[in-house]
């Protein structure tokens, strides 16, 4: 606002958007109407000094009224371009699976139920079945809204209100996920590279509590630092958030940390294990795996997602949410064909499982281990 300039909340959220690592923005410089030239050109010094060497360093600055209307129309134009120097990043994610994350959930009489979001990635037209999430609930598109007009289709980037069949407005709730069939899993430890804001002024400790802000859902989570017993400001580690609540997430997804009480951003980061399992121990080559997910080859990170799914079934489409991969069943063969991936036989019905190399070897030597245990503490009792 040009009568109050740079307050600490618009500090915060300039924070957040950061920590969301968004490619481009425009500045709206509001209530100009309230404020003489030579007091807006000082409040105008005071935003290039907040946004320096950031992605908001050569947005515009738009001078705006909406009392008067001036600028509006600057604004709107200025949205445009920034939207479409966001072009390439929203090809590529309409063509993966559907998800979007509920904001809102209503009734309306004669139609059921309406929930609300952005779509994050895909495309979903009338009639498509979705899963929601968290829940493993199953639903089907009745009807859908852009902008108070009814469409066929809603796709990644845009607004949408979503009518759907199978599920009552009660059981659906802000923070839930609409998503392809078995695009997302919903989990409760999530690996994650993490940072600390730079302006925060003490270490974040190993087991903190904080709050995690992913999608449109919160929840409290214990941090649990991989790589020693605190985070310094300004500073990125790799950890282990212990959800309250399950979420869904995808690679590479971001996220924003806040402290318990009081209430402030800390932090944020970037989700590299959507559904992980406990680090006991991170031993440099459970380090340098989680290192590869952050390669930009795909086959590389897609390996990698392999080692931390260990025994876990998975096909082609799984690598789009442990890896964010675009082409699955390119990157899947190119796997087979590696030489890190063993095939075992499942059950008796000739069924085939690819496992990761180096998992495998884990789960024998774990195995070897609690016989040796076993036998040193039974060295009489029968193997049967």
């Amino acid at each position: 606002a040009a009568d109050d300039s740079v307050k600490q909340q618009t500090r915060e959220h300039f924070e957040i958007l950061r920590l969301l690592d968004l490619p481009a923005g425009v500045i709206a410089l509001t209530k100009c109407d309230l404020a003489d030239p030579d007091w807006i050109e000082l409040v105008e010094e005071e935003i290039r000094e907040l946004v320096a060497d950031s992605f908001l360093a050569e947005a515009p600055i738009i001078q705006t009224s909406a009392t008067t209307g001036a600028g509006l129309d600057d604004l709107r134009a200025a949205l445009q371009a920034a939207a479409k120097s966001a072009g390439a990043a929203r090809e590529g994610k309409s063509q993966a699976p559907f998800r979007m994350a509920i904001d809102r959930v209503f009734t309306i009489a004669g139609h059921g139920t309406v929930v609300t979001g952005s779509v994050a990635t895909g495309r979903v037209t009338v009639g498509d079945m979705l899963n929601l999430e968290p829940g493993a609930r199953e639903v089907r598109v009745r009807g859908i809204q852009h902008h108070e007009r009814t469409v066929e289709e809603i796709h990644r980037g845009q607004r949408a209100a979503i009518n759907l069949a199978g599920v009552h407005h009660n059981e659906v709730l802000r923070g839930q996920e609409l998503s392809s069939p078995g695009h997302l899993l919903a989990s409760r430890l999530l690996t994650a590279n993490i940072s600390l804001l730079a302006s925060i002024h003490r270490p974040l400790k190993d087991r903190t509590r904080v709050r995690v802000h992913i999608g449109t859902a919160e929840t409290m989570a214990s941090v649990r630092l991989l790589t020693g017993d605190q985070l310094p400001p300004g500073e990125s580690a790799l950890a282990q958030l212990y959800l309250s609540e399950p979420v869904v997430a995808a690679w590479n997804q971001a996220l924003v940390l806040r402290s318990e009480s009081p209430i402030f951003t800390i932090g944020g980061g970037t989700v590299l294990d959507p559904t992980a399992d406990r680090i006991r121990q991170a031993d440099e080559y459970t380090l340098d795996s989680l290192q590869r997910l952050t390669a930009d080859d795909p086959v590389e990170r897609a390996e990698a997602a392999l080692f931390f799914a260990g025994l876990r079934g998975w096909n082609a489409e799984t690598l789009a949410r442990t890896a964010g991969i675009d082409n699955p069943p390119v990157v899947a063969e190119s796997l087979a064909g590696g030489g890190a991936l063993q095939k075992l036989s499942v059950g008796r019905g000739g069924n085939t499982l690819q496992v990761h190399r180096k998992a495998l070897e884990r789960t024998f030597d774990y195995v070897a281990k609690v016989l040796a245990k076993l036998h040193e503490q039974n060295p009489l009792r029968s193997s049967h």
